[in-house]
């Protein structure tokens, strides 16, 4: 988990304070008449990008992956009763006209600060930021904006498409026009951003292998889910040859052990976690986490990095509040969860099918109780249904839950940060582990589906000790979702295979054994209408916040099936 403090700089946004739709307002007294202007001014230029991805975590509720975990079946939107945000993700429904406004806001926010790099870079003198710097700052611009209007147009299907700085109010673009977009931005960047391995390149941010990753992962999606041969502009060819190079040039590569990804195998922790010391003692293995201590983990392409100076303002989301709002409910005592972390028990309810199905289709796959926390096995201690838990199953993600570690006293701090890096001892501010967004399994396995050669996907079943398996279709399928689970991919990967799969997929929930308020009970969905029938409505896509379509004066349309009949009801038995 090494620590990259970007600094919290507004600088880049430079709208006026009025309530013009998509307008942002400035938070700083910086303005393009006097930015950027030196070195330092590029850099803060540019960390100003980053930073709106932090600020997203502020409310991770209405966080874009937040979103994706819970809609998929890989999770229940279970918390508090009252939790009724994630609830309506598990519906497809809304929970209120504003729901998502964080996420549209912050989104925009950093396409804004964007558009401002590209449009100032090379106001400033090859003497004060050289060629090379200016091509590496607008690469990382051009692939952050790319990245975030993929979500945008995952999240909410067709949205303004705002490439330049100037006010104005814009309708909803086409779909061609989105994706042409993404695929020029990436394509651009691609070709500007140096070809040097990661281990090169400063930690956090973007690579040109980043970029060859997501290019990959939008023509997916966008021929997939809109059943097109190709992205406009760009050849599966090129997508295929892009990836290559990510393979063949990058430096990145597995880890050697699955469990070395995920942050219960810190120094400070897996030598007093009886679940790693046993797999260690079954298999003669030692195994430490990929980052411990600030070593760079080779198979991370891109992540979210967070900080120690997290605090309550704006600054709440240089931790990872994931790990806080994952992590089991209750705020119990720490040696119940030892050594997983307290938090709110929002949207880490894993479905009862997916384990044993998981344990169906491959029995012997160490990634599954790599990725899952067997509660009445492995923690027979926890107090289930704290304060007014509600969808609760036996089984809960580990992979990003916040991780404790015993100090030399004795006493167990709220996260193993704590201890090895100095951050403060607090349940909703200690947890900085990264957010991975794409890591190297994934691009093989991308590899593997475009180009139908089965090589890459058993590299990554070898990794697990996994037999070698011929390609299918089924055969990917089944491997994304075992090696990419709980990782906020599952959602997309699920609609871009069409609307069967999907409603298949969901269903399976219905009858999942839950526990409501501690007692025993049975998930039989929260909508009337039931999955498919959303499905069908919606096509997996959420509302636009109404504030954004009122601001645009009849230029934007809500997503289809948000109408009043698709308000959450609140949660009932």
């Amino acid at each position: 988990m090494k620590k990259i403090a970007y600094l919290i700089i507004a600088a880049t946004i430079l709208g006026s304070c009025s309530e013009d739709f998509l307008n942002v307002e400035p938070l700083t007294q910086k303005t393009s008449d006097n930015f950027p202007q030196t070195a330092d001014d590029a850099k803060q230029m540019m960390a100003g990008i980053y930073t709106t991805m932090n600020n997203e975590q502020r409310n991770v509720d209405q966080s874009y992956l937040f979103v994706c975990e819970v809609a998929s079946d890989e999770k229940l939107g279970g918390g508090g009763v009252n939790d009724i945000k994630a609830q309506s993700y598990e519906a497809m429904m809304y929970s209120d006209p504003e729901m998502l406004s964080h996420t549209w806001e912050v989104t925009y926010e950093g396409i804004h600060r964007a558009n401002f790099a590209l449009e100032n870079m090379d106001l400033l003198s090859d003497i004060v930021v050289s060629p090379e710097l200016k091509n590496q700052y607008k690469g990382e611009a051009l692939f952050l904006r790319a990245f975030f209007f993929y979500r945008l147009a995952t999240l909410f299907g067709n949205v303004p498409l705002k490439i330049t700085t100037e006010e104005a109010n814009l309708p909803a673009a086409s779909t061609e026009e989105i994706y042409g977009q993404i695929t020029l931005d990436l394509k651009t960047a691609i070709e500007i951003l140096p070809q040097v391995p990661y281990s090169s390149t400063e930690e956090g941010r973007v690579t040109v292998w980043a970029a060859q990753a997501l290019m990959a992962r939008v023509w997916l999606f966008y021929t997939g889910f809109y059943q097109e041969t190709s992205l406009p502009g760009v050849t599966k060819a090129e997508v295929t040859s892009w990836l290559g190079e990510c393979i063949s040039a990058s430096g990145h590569y597995l880890v050697d052990d699955y469990h070395e990804l995920w942050p219960y195998t810190n120094s400070l922790t897996i030598n007093d976690y009886p679940y790693m010391t046993d797999y260690m003692e079954q298999t003669g293995k030692e195994l430490l986490y990929a980052a411990d201590n600030g070593a760079v983990n080779p198979e991370t392409v891109f992540a979210l990095k967070f900080s120690n100076f997290a605090n309550w303002d704006i600054r709440r989301g240089y931790s990872n509040t994931f790990q806080l709002f994952f992590a089991l409910r209750g705020l119990q005592s720490l040696g119940n969860t030892f050594p997983f972390a307290g938090g709110w028990g929002q949207g880490n309810s894993i479905p009862k099918g997916i384990v044993d199905q998981w344990m169906i289709d491959e029995p012997d796959d160490i990634r599954l109780w790599a990725s899952v926390i067997d509660i009445e096995s492995e923690l027979p201690n926890y107090a289930k249904g704290q304060w007014d838990f509600v969808m609760e199953s036996n089984y809960w993600g580990k992979k990003y839950n916040g991780v404790t570690a015993k100090a030399p006293d004795g006493s167990i701090k709220n996260d193993y940060s704590v201890i090895m890096y100095g951050n403060q001892d607090n349940n909703q501010l200690s947890h900085g582990d990264d957010l991975v967004f794409i890591r190297f399994a994934d691009v093989l396995l991308m590899m593997s589906e475009l180009t139908e050669d089965a090589s890459y996907m058993n590299e990554v079943r070898g990794r697990v000790d996994l037999d070698p398996v011929a390609y299918s279709l089924e055969n990917i399928q089944k491997e994304r979702h075992h090696e990419l689970a709980f990782e906020g991919l599952r959602w997309n990967d699920m609609r871009r295979w069409g609307a069967d799969y999907t409603k298949t997929a969901l269903e399976t929930q219905m009858g999942t054994p839950v526990y409501n308020f501690g007692n025993p009970d049975v998930f039989n969905g929260l909508n009337s209408k039931g999955y498919s029938a959303r499905y069908d409505e919606t096509k997996g896509f959420f509302p636009i916040p109404q504030r954004q379509i009122d601001l645009s004066n009849g230029m934007l349309e809500q997503v289809p099936g948000f109408g009043n009949d698709a308000l959450y009801p609140g949660f009932s038995n």
